[in-house]
């Protein structure tokens, strides 16, 4: 355990065709099959021997040329998706917030304020994707806004309406809602017991960071309501499929350390660590990259696996690798997922919502041409088949892509870079782990 704490964040990586190896400062070298999922520690010997010199070539690497050349038949992709399975829905497209960093037009409007959904318009959208699933399906409403609790009418309405639509046909339902916390009511704890619902609460740390970040409309604090939102939430945890804190972080506020430190003291299930997806400056993106690995040390140092885990990131990369489930694509904008706007405009991605040449429908009526664009792997559109990290990241997210590479399928630098170190750090955190089992 003292050896994995105390490791460097400046190591040595080699390669021989899928298989990449690391080696840190102390400790043995740790490699990873990219194609099958495999974590293994490898002998000094064969690091040295990874190393292309003209006296020490690649035929000394028998044993790794064999793991190599062999196929795993458990590590395989999801089912490629048929249908569309999650739907987004802006229930509003206004909020009582002004955070510095809002991507949403900077207001939560997206450019275009509406007070809330017309939800008379929202129930055939529903519909018309629910029919379409087989039996046996999973079908999830995730609420988004603006802040969407400024209509909970209208989460209750559509949330009532997809468990009628889905009853006695074998769907299985699931609700999710992202909220900044300040409007939790008795009313609004009702609504969320009943639709079991899954509420991540939107919190950039104490409040000594996170009122300068995400100040009321009125530049007044919220941390304090938002924490009274979570305390509230946190007494009825067990009715709910889960609880979880979300950060965004970019240069204006980079101390995830002090961020998850405070996470830690409000029951709550899970910790999201976001890097902002307008941030473009590349001391920010490093100093993300050096944060997430204190905050993993201090994780793993307080409750090892179990803590890790509790951090979305590392706990998504640990499942993959437990059920050698390869990501083929970092989401599933334009295959299983849509998002609906507050005007029942349809779009693939939450933070397209406004831009009409994104636009791939409106009501029940999608543009053919524009959905099939998406229809291949991320994986095969960013032209990923090389990198070492491609089934563990999915092709990254396009729209991060679209906006720091200026095309939506050339690859952004700084979002591969800080991937990759992240993963790195999970197969390190991954092999000890199953080591010390």
């Amino acid at each position: 355990m003292e050896q994995l704490l105390h490791w460097a964040l400046v190591m040595e990586s080699r390669a021989y065709k899928d298989i990449i190896a690391f080696k840190w400062e102390q400790g043995p070298a740790l490699a990873f099959h990219a194609r099958n999922l495999e974590v293994a520690e490898i002998s000094e010997q064969t690091w040295s021997a990874l190393k292309k010199t003209p006296e020490n070539d690649f035929s000394a690497l028998n044993e790794l040329q064999a793991w190599e050349a062999e196929e795993n038949a458990e590590a395989r992709p999801a089912p490629r998706e048929s249908h569309i399975r999650t739907i987004v829905i802006n229930v509003t497209q206004i909020c009582n917030l002004h955070c510095t960093y809002c991507a949403a037009g900077g207001d939560g409007t997206y450019g275009s304020a509406q007070t809330k959904i017309n939800v008379e318009k929202t129930l055939p959208q529903l519909k018309y994707f629910i029919e379409k699933l087989p039996p046996g399906s999973r079908f999830q409403v995730n609420f988004l806004g603006g802040e969407p609790l400024l209509y909970p009418e209208g989460i209750a309405e559509i949330g009532n309406y997809v468990k009628l639509m889905t009853a006695g046909k074998n769907i299985h339902t699931f609700f999710a809602i992202v909220t900044n916390g300040t409007l939790i009511t008795e009313r609004v704890l009702s609504l969320f017991q009943e639709l079991k619902m899954r509420v991540t609460v939107s919190l950039d740390g104490p409040a000594v960071l996170n009122d300068k970040v995400r100040p009321t409309k009125d530049g007044s604090s919220s941390t304090a309501k938002t924490v009274d939102g979570l305390a509230k939430l946190s007494a009825i945890k067990d009715a709910l499929s889960g609880l979880t804190v979300h950060g965004v972080f970019n240069k204006a506020n980079m101390n995830l350390v002090e961020a998850y430190y405070f996470y830690r003291s409000l029951n709550v299930d899970s910790y999201e660590f976001t890097y902002g997806v307008e941030e473009r400056d590349e001391d920010a993106n490093k100093a993300f990259i050096d944060q997430m690995n204190k905050v993993a040390q201090a994780a793993y140092t307080y409750g090892g696996e179990i803590e890790l885990r509790k951090i979305g990131m590392f706990n998504q990369y640990f499942t993959s690798l437990d059920n050698q489930q390869k990501t083929e694509n970092y989401c599933g904008a334009g295959k299983s997922l849509l998002v609906v706007d507050a005007k029942n405009n349809l779009f693939t991605c939450p933070w397209d919502v406004g831009n009409k040449q994104e636009q791939v429908g409106s009501g029940t009526e999608l543009i053919a041409e524009r959905l099939s664009v998406y229809s291949p792997p991320l994986i095969e559109k960013n032209n990923c088949q090389s990198c070492w990290a491609r089934y563990l990241c999915g092709g990254g997210c396009m729209y991060i892509h679209k906006q720091g590479a200026h095309g939506q399928n050339k690859k952004d630098d700084s979002f591969c870079l800080r991937t990759r170190s992240l993963i790195r750090t999970t197969l390190l955190y991954y092999k000890q782990s199953r080591t010390s089992c």
